[in-house]
């Protein structure tokens, strides 16, 4: 198995270009050992993908439905379809597909940023302690560190708290591009809001998932607002709002080590029981998406 790397990683979300006007491109995908594809790395390498088709503008949000499973061991195709380009503002709907199959759709907005008219920034939730205070989590990639605060260990059942976490990242190095940073930034919003969800409820953990319980992102948004350039630590506020029929609802900032707001996210997302083993439906729900 390849490691996972930071560096890697940046180079997976900067999709290349497989015609002369800019409409389709090829990616590639890094699993981190497992058989699906992140939803989240397939929301970034949208991003990318608009943002090369529309050129000189900026990402200010991008909403994904991931509606089948993606092979990592495959290529993903890309196609870039323009809503509308305006003087200032301008959309595109993003779809990916493998082997002719649609895995997920992303519709992107992009824009000239202006000069602040009026501004204010209120971020939710309490002041965290701090990355010092947070402890280290086991979710390996070279070139990142990654912390939780008041969490010992992410994946257990008997872990219970409330339905919030903050997560604290740095990363060796940022990329240059504007579009690169707010890929990188997306890219993990979709790692711990179902673990955030699952956070109040004992004998219920991050471990269980797709062994006994079948869980899977559904769709991500997410919204860049300050320019999205930070140095240090930055800090992921994740709040699940609602779980139950079967989803859950997670509602995230994204701060620097300041608290400064550089973006703000959304997911929905399954957690369910596996059907019953035998059944004619009994295979794990994910791979039936």
């Amino acid at each position: 198995m390849t490691e996972s790397t930071l560096e890697r990683m940046i180079a997976i979300f900067d999709v290349e270009p497989l015609d002369p006007d800019g409409s389709r491109f090829a990616g590639d995908s890094d699993s981190g050992g497992r058989q699906v594809v992140e939803g989240s790395q397939i929301l970034a390498q949208s991003m990318v993908a608009a943002s090369k088709a529309l050129p000189g503008r900026t990402v200010r949000s991008a909403h994904a439905l991931f509606v089948s499973v993606a092979d990592p061991a495959s290529r993903l195709d890309l196609a870039v379809t323009p809503v509308r380009a305006g003087r200032s503002f301008a959309s595109a709907v993003v779809t990916v597909t493998q082997g002719g199959r649609t895995c997920a759709t992303s519709t992107v907005l992009l824009d000239h940023p202006q000069p602040d008219l009026i501004r204010h920034d209120r971020p939710d939730g309490p002041p965290a302690a701090g990355p010092d205070a947070a402890y280290p989590v086991d979710m390996p990639m070279r070139g990142r560190q990654l912390r939780i605060d008041g969490v010992r260990d992410l994946g257990s059942p008997d872990e219970a708290g409330p339905p919030i976490m903050d997560a604290w990242l740095r990363y060796d190095t940022v990329p240059d591009r504007d579009v690169l940073r707010r890929a990188l930034l997306a890219y993990f919003t979709g790692h711990l809001s179902i673990s955030t969800s699952m956070r109040p409820h004992p004998g219920i953990g991050t471990s269980q998932a797709h062994h006994t319980i079948s869980t899977a992102v559904m769709g991500i948004g997410i919204s860049f607002h300050d320019p999205v350039q930070w140095d240090g630590w930055i800090r992921y506020h994740h709040e699940s709002t609602y779980a139950g029929s079967g989803m859950c609802y997670v509602r995230g900032q994204v701060l620097t080590e300041e608290g400064r707001l550089i973006a703000s996210f959304t997911q929905d997302a399954m957690i369910r029981a596996f059907e019953p083993a035998g059944s004619a439906t009994s295979v794990p729900v994910e791979a039936r998406l």
